[in-house]
């Protein structure tokens, strides 16, 4: 990751004064703001550790704009603290026995800024390296959280795990212009989620900020870099992802330079800290998307990137495959190599690559990562078409028909459909192929698509598949047209607002679903349970259209907001947040 720069309690000291450590003002007074204000940032003078990092795992979602925390937030959370600057929990018992490399906890404290506590609740804003003595704590995101303006932090306990959540935080003092949302799931080790063994977990959403005005940050970043970790507290324990201070995804390890906080987007990380080695897996930085398409004579390059987050080790990588690729690895700290190749007409097909990275620890640890190279012919036509159409029957069907001049080598055919006229997010309505006639007399093909709706719009793509590629033609487009019978749900159901978030002086949509029989009632209130409005419905489909407001017409404040179906077989809650 990142220069992991390590704080000895006493350089931290002499570093924050009585800034955080022994603030001279609690945090939970009206005095504290001000005395913030007028706190003297320091620059940070971190020491480089002389032992190695406990190890931890990473899982890479490349959804990175659909990512989701690993434990979704639900009704069942609890809210651990009003909006607040700098505060923390009182004592929290737990139902289970933790262990923090070898110190077992059978209580913490939630603090605002990002981090659990076991020894005391904590209202430190400026951010430290790992290890330091004292404050054994498990850090998601250390850094300046303030949720005066907007966002709320959750935890849930149960039987073997407790589970925090910071959702959609601002950063100090009251921005909302950015915010992070982030997970912390810590148990026994007996939770599957997590991995049986592992007892730690960092899971993350979208991340946008690292630093607060009060620790030298200006519009989120720069100043004191957030922390990603774990600490023991003995000054030799510890576990760091890294240090982040900027936008951006770029990450080269816990011990080199700080990092973007983007880059944090969905991963997930877990980790052993009932005992484990001390080495770490080589971390995969940069790496090839897959698959790779390229035709006969096209040439394609990568720059390739595997960091050891240890940093004196050394990482060698071995690429496994089956076509002509070209690159010299020589290892290193930082391990860059270039992946070269040019598709021939022998290469034709599929291919998979395998980079298996290893380091020179005790004992040696591996990390890989998989693409696929597809090389296709363009000289030659499987398939030549002359028609492709899309009509809608008499019966509010879809036929879907295309006709072949000449078919040389192929498989068959495969239709898809969307409502967009992007062929991104298109299903598959022929899953089983429709196998060719590999004639050169004209041949027609239909398909009769019933699954289609009346009042919608409908693109189809025609898939020909031959022994080694694929080719698509399309959209054609039709719309479906006629009267809609009315159809009750089956089912009485309360979905997912939208968008959510959303702003200020904006709407968002709510839609119900009433089952035959039943009337219910949709209920917004806010998080002290106070009812902004109501609205009853009736059986059938709905999309409530709701401007933030509230039954006298006054606009409602930022912050979390709860809506409730209730009906005579349903009682279902979800949240949504209104921002500045």
């Amino acid at each position: 990751m990142r220069k992991l720069m390590v704080i000895l309690l006493i350089a931290v000291l002499g570093l924050f004064g009585t800034n955080m450590l022994n603030a001279e003002v609690s945090p939970f007074s009206r005095e504290y703001d001000a005395w913030k204000q007028k706190q003297i940032i320091t620059p940070e003078n971190e020491m480089k550790p002389t032992q190695p990092s406990h190890p931890f795992s990473s899982v890479k979602n490349d959804a990175r704009d659909e990512c989701e925390l690993l434990v979704p937030w639900d009704d069942t959370f609890t809210l651990a603290m009003n909006p607040n600057d700098d505060g923390y929990t009182g004592l929290i018992t737990l139902p289970f026995t933790f262990s923090l490399y070898g110190t077992e906890y059978t209580s913490c404290y939630v603090n605002n800024n990002g981090n659990v506590t076991f020894d005391s609740g904590l209202s430190s804003y400026s951010p430290w390296g790992f290890p330091i003595s004292g404050y054994p704590m498990l850090a998601p995101f250390f850094g300046d959280v303030d949720t005066r303006g907007t966002g709320t932090v959750w935890y849930k306990i149960e039987s073997n795990r407790m589970i925090v959540i910071w959702d959609h935080v601002g950063y100090y003092g009251s921005h909302t212009d950015k915010l992070n949302t982030f997970e912390l799931i810590f148990s026994d080790g007996t939770d599957p989620q997590i991995g049986l063994g592992n007892n730690v977990a960092f899971s993350y959403g979208d991340m946008s900020w690292t630093t607060g005005d009060a620790s030298g940050g200006n519009n989120g970043f720069g100043g004191y870099a957030a922390t990603v970790g774990i600490n023991k507290g003995d000054n030799v324990e510890y576990a760091q992802i890294g240090r982040f201070d900027h936008a951006g995804t770029d990450y080269d390890g816990p011990f080199l330079n700080n990092d973007g906080v983007d880059w944090l987007d969905c991963q997930l990380f877990v980790f052993n800290t009932g005992g484990e080695a001390t080495n770490v897996a080589p971390v995969f930085v940069t790496t090839p998307p897959s698959p790779v398409e390229l035709t006969v004579g096209e040439s394609w390059s990568f720059d390739v990137t595997v960091i050891a987050p240890e940093p004196n080790q050394l990482v060698d990588a071995v690429v496994d495959h089956d076509i002509s690729i070209n690159y010299v690895i020589i290892p290193a700290n930082t391990l860059t190599f270039t992946l070269s190749y040019t598709a021939t007409a022998a290469d034709i097909g599929t291919h998979l690559v395998t980079i298996t990275a290893t380091d020179d620890g005790t004992p040696p640890l591996s990390a890989s990562y998989e693409f696929e190279i597809i090389v296709k012919d363009v000289s030659t036509t499987p398939v030549e078409l002359s028609g492709f159409t899309a009509t809608m029957s008499a019966t509010n069907d879809v036929q879907v028909k295309w006709t072949t001049q000449s078919e040389t080598n192929l498989m068959g055919f495969r239709l898809y459909r969307n409502e967009s006229s992007f062929q991104s997010g298109s299903i598959l309505i022929t899953p089983v192929m429709i196998p060719a006639t590999n004639t050169s007399v004209q041949q027609s093909y239909s398909v009769t698509d019933n699954e289609v709706e009346i009042g919608h719009s409908y693109y189809y793509w025609l898939e020909s598949v031959d022994f080694s590629t694929s080719q698509f033609f399309g959209p054609v487009n039709v719309n479906v047209q006629g009267e809609v019978p009315a159809v009750n749900p089956d089912i009485s159901q309360l979905k997912n607002a939208y968008p959510n978030p959303f702003k200020a002086n904006t709407n968002t949509k709510i839609e119900v679903d009433i089952k035959t029989g039943e009337s219910g009632t949709l209920t917004i209130f806010n998080l002290a349970g106070q009812v902004v409005t109501s609205y009853n419905v009736r059986e059938g489909s709905h999309i409530i259209d709701w401007n933030g407001t509230d039954a006298n017409g006054n606009a409602c404040s930022s912050g979390i907001y709860f809506y409730k179906l209730s009906t005579p077989t349903l009682s279902q809650t979800r949240k949504m947040l209104i921002l500045k």
